[in-house]
Formats: structure tokens, sequence, C-alpha cells
């Protein structure tokens, strides 16, 4: 069935048919997590925090101290970018830096910063919500666990 992906009819005009690899997993996730992210953002209107700025906000307000380091780990993000985000989070006066053991440098939410990560969590819980009312509660549970089913048989594994 693969074969059928973006197969052309010979004689058929190259500008009418579907590009190759149109039909794939990955360019379905990319669509998907595209209109996702467009809804979430659509959510964050009126608030100083972006989609990752609130990301970064809610793991440094879950642990205080941690480091960009750690978070652009889990967050599979380059450490500059974690620290970029960082500093516009501080220059917001939403997280504060602290040297810690080692000249590690930890980051640390500030008041203002827990209401701002509250307020960015509800705002993406309600995005959520509208996504699961779109989708139908059924489709969406059934999604949620695809998608976590394939992230661990898709996951680290021994490559040869």
């Amino acid at each position: 069935m693969l074969g059928c992906v973006g197969s052309t009819v010979p004689g058929e005009d190259s500008a009418r048919r579907a590009p190759a690899l149109s039909g794939l997993l990955r360019g379905h996730l990319r669509a998907v997590s595209r209109l996702v992210e467009e809804r979430g953002e659509a959510e964050m209107t009126g608030s100083p925090l972006t989609l990752p700025l609130n990301h970064l906000l809610d793991a440094v307000v879950a642990e205080p101290g941690v480091t960009a380091t750690a978070i652009a780990g889990r967050l599979g993000k380059s450490q500059q970018a974690i620290s970029q985000a960082a500093d516009r989070l501080q220059r917001l006066g939403f997280i504060e830096r602290r040297v810690g053991p080692g000249r590690s440098v930890a980051l640390f939410a500030t008041e203002a910063g827990r209401a701002a990560s509250a307020d960015g969590v509800d705002r993406e819980l309600a995005s959520e919500t509208r996504i699961r009312e779109a989708l139908g509660g059924e489709r969406y549970d059934d999604l949620i666990a695809r998608l976590s089913e394939a992230s661990v048989l898709l996951g680290p594994s021994d490559h040869g």
C-alpha cells in the first residue's frame, strides 16, 4: 500500500500529483502539531507568554532551582534556546537566576512568575479542552492512547 502514496499514472501532469511523501506519518504528525500549536498560541493571546515560554516557566515552577541545561534535556531543546527563553522570562520578572553549586545557574520563579504560570496552564488546559471537543471525547482519548503507545514502541532501542 505504501507504493500508492504519491504514485502517478504514466503521463500524468507532475504538477497535479501529490508529493511522494505527503501521506507518511511524519507529515500528518507535523500538520496536526502545527494546528494544535496554533490553537494553543491563540489561547495565549493577551498573555506575555508564548507556549514555549509557558512550558519553560512551568518547569521552573515545578522544580525550583532547576538549570537551563536540565530543562533543555527534558524538553528536547538546545541549552542556548532555553537560556534565551530564560532571559526573556527574567526580563518579564517571572524568574530569577542564582548561582548554585559548581557555579551552575539555578532558575527560580518569582511570585509574578508563579501567577503567570498558573494563568498559562489554565489557558493551555482550555485550549486542550477545545481540541477535545472538536475531536470528540472518544476520538481524543483514543488518539492520546495511540500516541502514547507509539511513543513507547518507537522509543529508544538498540539499532544494531
